[in-house]
C-alpha cells in the first residue's frame, strides 16, 4: 500500500516542466484507484490513512486554475505547483470536479471489504467515515487554500461539482471540528469561506425538514 500512495503522490506532485496538452485520463484514473481501494479494501486504507489524506489534498488542488492577467513570475509560481500532466491553459474542469465529489462521497459510503476471512464480522458492511472524520478539515483546507490563494480561482461550475463531496466532508467534521479549524489554521479570508460552505451545507442538509 505504501507504494501505491507514494506512485500517486508523485503524479500528483508539481513539477517545473509540463506537458503540451493535460493529459485527463491520468486524473480519472487516479480517481479510480483511490475510489476502488477505498470501496474494496478498507482494511487496508484504514491503516494508511495520512497516505489517502495527502492524495486528496493534491486532488482537490490540481483542479485550481490560474487567474487570468498574471504575469510570468506569478504565473509560474502556479505552473509549479501543478503535475507534469496538467497544462495551466487547458485545466481540469467540470467532469473534473464531478469526479473528485464523488471520491470523497465515497468516504462515506459503506462496503465490505473484499478479503477472505473466517470472521464474519468483517463481513459487515461500514464506510469510513468514523475513522476519516478526524482527517475530513485537511481536505477541507485544501479546499479553502485554493479559494484562498490571490493568484488561482476555482470557477463556479467547478464549485457547484465539488459542493456534494464537500458536503460529505462537512457531515465528517460537524460542528466541533468545524470551530477547531476555524481556530487554529484559517486566517480572516479562510475563515469566510468556510463560514460561506458551512451555511450552504446547512442549507440543503435541512431542505425538507420541519
Amino acid at each position: 500500500m505504501g507504494s501505491i500512495w507514494s506512485l500517486l503522490s508523485k503524479l500528483l506532485a508539481g513539477s517545473q516542466k509540463h506537458d503540451e496538452t493535460t493529459s485527463l485520463p491520468i486524473f480519472h484514473k487516479i480517481i479510480a484507484i483511490v475510489g476502488a481501494l477505498i470501496r474494496h479494501r478498507r482494511d487496508l486504507v484504514i491503516l494508511n490513512l495520512p497516505h489517502l489524506v495527502m492524495v486528496l489534498r493534491q486532488l482537490v488542488l490540481s483542479i485550481r486554475h490560474i487567474r487570468p492577467q498574471l504575469g510570468p513570475k506569478q504565473s509560474k509560481l502556479v505552473t509549479d505547483t501543478l503535475p507534469k500532466w496538467i497544462n495551466a491553459t487547458d485545466p481540469l474542469a467540470v467532469e473534473e470536479a464531478r469526479a473528485l465529489a464523488r471520491l470523497l462521497e465515497t468516504l462515506s459510503t459503506k462496503s465490505i471489504p473484499k478479503f477472505r476471512s473466517a470472521n464474519l464480522s468483517d463481513k459487515k458492511a461500514e464506510s469510513l467515515a468514523n475513522a476519516f472524520s478526524k482527517y475530513a478539515g485537511f481536505i477541507l483546507n485544501a479546499y479553502i487554500d485554493a479559494m484562498n490563494d490571490p493568484l488561482c480561482t476555482l470557477p463556479l461550475e467547478l464549485r457547484k461539482e465539488l459542493q456534494s463531496g464537500l458536503f460529505s466532508l462537512c457531515d465528517m467534521l460537524n460542528e466541533h471540528g468545524r470551530d477547531s479549524l476555524m481556530v487554529s489554521t484559517l486566517d480572516t479570508g479562510g475563515k469566510a469561506i468556510l463560514k460561506s460552505l458551512w451555511q450552504e451545507y446547512e442549507k440543503q442538509k435541512y431542505v425538507g425538514k420541519g
